[in-house]
């Protein structure tokens, strides 16, 4: 592992995690692909139903959440020193 990758990772552990997950998981994924999902609705039906955005923009926030806890998880894991053994 690339020593920039540790200092990015380190950098982004001293937000603690509930800021990690707004900014990294649920923020990004509710927006993006709420966005994304609208566009291609208003793509395909010519109109952006209301309901349905806000339905979209709860969905993706929880699907992000566990997305930016996995990755936390497995940046912990992965950066964290092992701990001593007992004899």
């Amino acid at each position: 592992m690339k020593d920039s990758h540790k200092a990015t990772w380190l950098k982004r552990k001293k937000l603690g995690r509930s800021k990690y997950l707004m900014y990294f998981g649920l923020l990004p994924w509710g927006l993006a692909l709420t966005i994304l999902t609208s566009f291609l609705e208003f793509l395909s039906y010519g109109s952006i139903e209301s309901t349905w955005v806000s339905i979209r923009f709860i969905i993706f926030m929880f699907i992000g959440f566990f997305v930016a806890n996995a990755r936390w998880n497995a940046m912990e894991r992965r950066f964290e020193p092992p701990a001593p053994r007992r004899p």
